[in-house]
């Protein structure tokens, strides 16, 4: 006896489930007879429909590219990676490999063959694609394509690159059957960046008004408070290691620098920075501006520069670089910030070096124009809170 079919089941019991429900609802009563034949023709339609797309499914498989993988070791050479689509049980034809003597040896589902040459296999075969996935002794892979090519074969081969443990690989076609692979480690160039830089100006116009601004209030008692300019200026590393000159309001003793030795050891960081809430070498009114954050308003001379973005990670000291282990350099690969996710977040709870690095190098692997736009607009709360230092 035959099984019914899951599909004639589900039929058969939503139509008597409407049945019973119309029945119990006082709606009109369907007659035996027209229930009966509702039933066969659903059963019979359901068989049918069944039918068609078996033989719908078989006539579409007998269209499926035919695959030829050159190389045996498939597990090795990533069959398993490979889209499904290349390589499905229905489409795969078989293996290539040499024999030594110039000859192919033709691995298929229904057993081994040998032909003098790859052309002869290709021309006695209906063959759609040709992968190679290794290097076959007997078949020269610089002719290849072009054998597959005049034939009208797709041609297709897996390059195996070193896959580092972030970025992206992106290729770029030269000409002459020359490619650039290139494994990156930060966005590339495109209109992301483009916006982000538009971002970065606009930003920087802003942020220069309210920098006049507050030199016209601070500049005065900066210079009664400590000697030296009222903008302090220090060597940064910023992308890749290039150097520039980094601008704050001045909020410390012209001294401080030199005294940095003698509060080593008061370091409240982990790591190769240094911060400390009560740094002696502070003035009163650098208390004040670090509170508001308002010492940081020069750098946007940075982001107009194009030294600095507004968002990004924070540029360290040649000192601190040089003592960098190699997965510190990756926080150097993006322009440095005037803010970031250090300071929207961890700023004040954020002890450990490594754990700065970790919020850098998670805000270059994610980075977006939207993920900027919402560390700037926490950025500013956080300005109108106060509470730096």
């Amino acid at each position: 006896m035959t099984s019914l079919r899951p599909a004639t089941l589900v039929g058969s019991s939503l139509f008597l489930g409407t049945y019973y429900f119309a029945s119990t609802r006082g709606g009109e009563p369907i007659s035996g007879l027209a229930l009966a034949a509702a039933a066969i023709t659903l059963v019979v339609g359901s068989g049918a429909a069944q039918s068609f797309g078996t033989r719908l499914r078989s006539r579409i498989k007998s269209f499926s590219s035919r695959v030829l993988v050159l190389g045996t070791n498939l597990e090795a050479s990533g069959r398993n990676t490979l889209s499904s689509h290349l390589l499905h049980a229905d489409r795969f034809v078989g293996t290539v490999a040499g024999d030594g003597d110039g000859r192919v040896r033709f691995q298929s589902p229904k057993g081994t063959e040998t032909y003098d040459s790859i052309e002869h296999l290709l021309n006695r075969h209906a063959i759609d694609e040709v992968l190679q996935v290794e290097p076959c002794v007997g078949v020269d892979s610089a002719t290849l394509p072009y054998l597959c090519a005049v034939r009208g074969i797709t041609f297709r081969t897996l390059v195996r690159s070193p896959m580092g443990p972030v970025g992206r690989y992106t290729t770029e076609r030269l000409g002459d059957g020359e490619y650039l692979l290139s494994l990156e480690m930060v966005p590339e160039l495109g209109i992301g960046l483009t916006i982000k830089r538009v971002i970065d100006i606009v930003g920087a116009f802003f942020g220069l008004i309210l920098c006049g601004l507050a030199y016209l209030l601070y500049a005065r008692r900066i210079r009664h408070e400590t000697e030296g300019s009222v903008l302090f200026k220090q060597i940064r590393v910023g992308r890749n290691g290039r150097l520039f000159t980094f601008y704050k309001f001045r909020t410390m003793h012209i001294t401080a620098e030199d005294r940095l030795c003698e509060l080593t050891e008061y370091n409240e960081m982990t790591g190769h920075i240094f911060k400390m809430r009560d740094d002696p070498r502070v003035t009163p009114l650098g208390r004040i501006l670090r509170r508001h954050y308002l010492d940081e308003l020069p750098q946007f001379w940075n982001v107009l520069r194009g030294e600095m973005s507004l968002v990004g990670t924070r540029p360290p000291t040649p000192d601190e670089v040089a003592n960098y282990s190699a997965h510190h350099q990756r926080r150097l690969s993006m322009k440095p910030g005037v803010t970031g996710l250090w300071q929207l977040h961890g700023n004040g709870k954020v002890s450990d070096f490594e754990e700065i690095v970790k919020l850098d190098c998670g805000y270059i692997d994610n980075w977006s124009i939207w993920e900027d736009c919402r560390i700037l607009v926490g950025t500013i709360l956080k300005f109108c809170h106060g509470g730096g230092w």
